[in-house]
Parts: structure tokens; C-alpha cells; sequence
């Protein structure tokens, strides 16, 4: 038995969900995630295709006399490289993501996938410009893929609380 508090975990299978919204709309409605304009295409991504990473750079803060060197939290670099299976769908990434597109995608964490958006989960939102598409190198036994940069291109939302 453990001598402290345990956190409970969370398994990520079956329980992301990312939605695709046009700009110009709240990503935070529930109604505009539920409107036909909002692509949800969670299961267009491959397994490992979808690499969001965040960086922070160091600021050095240097001391008369010192004998430790400080520093501070600079500014984040955030990036986007996403991989999905090519189709003609027109749900699919493929498709909603030409090469230019803007937009912004919603990611929730921790609820089942079948489980509608509703006020009051927290998500995240990415707002992107697409990149240029590259299909991936053929596979034996395997899927044609596409694998494509999104830029980031405003300040990302961190856990936000969806509204009606």
C-alpha cells in the first residue's frame, strides 16, 4: 500500500475527441461544436499522428558576484505535425485540410469519444494554418497516409471551459 495519495489516471484510448471549426466561430459553443460546420475527425489521425509539442526557452538572469546562475521562463514555441490516412471522404483531414486552410481544432481529453460535447468539459484549442500536405512512403501491409505541419497561429487555449 502506498504511503501517499495515489492520483487516478486517465487511459487515452477511446477518449480524445478533436474537432475541426472553421474561422470566424467559437470553438468554446457547444452549439458550434455541434453544428454541421464542426468536423470531428479524431479517427482521420493515425495512432501517432498527432505530435503537439511545446518548448519553453530560458532566460538567463545573471547576478553581480553571484555565485549561481538564475534563470526565468521565456517565451513558449508550440508546434503541430499531424498524420492521417488519406481519403476522399469528405469528413476526412485529407479533404478539410488543403494546403492553406485556417482553422482551429478542439481537443478534449479524458471522456469517451462517443460522448457529445457539452457545457461545462474542458478542452483545448489550436489555431492553425495548414501546411502543405505530404503524402508518406508507401508501406507494405499498410494504409497511404498523409503527414502535414499546422501552424500555430495565435495563442493556444489551455483547459477552457466549453459554454452553451
Amino acid at each position: 500500500m502506498a504511503l501517499d495519495n495515489v492520483p487516478a489516471s486517465s487511459a487515452s484510448d477511446g477518449r480524445w475527441k478533436i474537432g475541426f471549426v472553421p474561422t470566424g466561430s467559437n470553438p468554446l459553443s457547444v452549439a458550434i461544436l455541434k453544428a454541421a460546420t464542426t468536423k470531428n475527425v479524431t479517427y482521420g489521425f493515425t495512432a501517432s499522428g498527432f505530435n503537439y509539442t511545446v518548448a519553453q526557452a530560458e532566460v538567463s538572469d545573471p547576478r553581480l558576484t553571484l555565485v549561481q546562475s538564475l534563470t526565468r521562463p521565456g517565451k513558449t514555441t508550440e508546434s503541430l505535425e499531424v498524420q492521417y490516412v488519406d481519403s476522399a471522404d469528405a469528413n476526412s483531414p485529407a479533404t478539410l485540410f488543403p494546403s492553406g486552410t485556417t482553422g482551429q481544432l478542439v481537443v478534449r481529453r479524458g471522456v469517451g469519444n462517443e460522448v457529445d460535447w457539452t457545457v461545462g468539459q474542458t478542452v483545448d484549442v489550436l489555431t492553425f494554418q495548414a501546411g502543405v500536405q505530404r503524402p508518406d512512403a508507401p508501406a507494405e501491409n499498410g494504409l497511404d497516409t498523409i503527414t502535414q505541419g499546422m501552424y500555430i497561429t495565435a495563442p493556444t487555449v489551455r483547459k477552457a471551459t466549453l459554454v452553451a
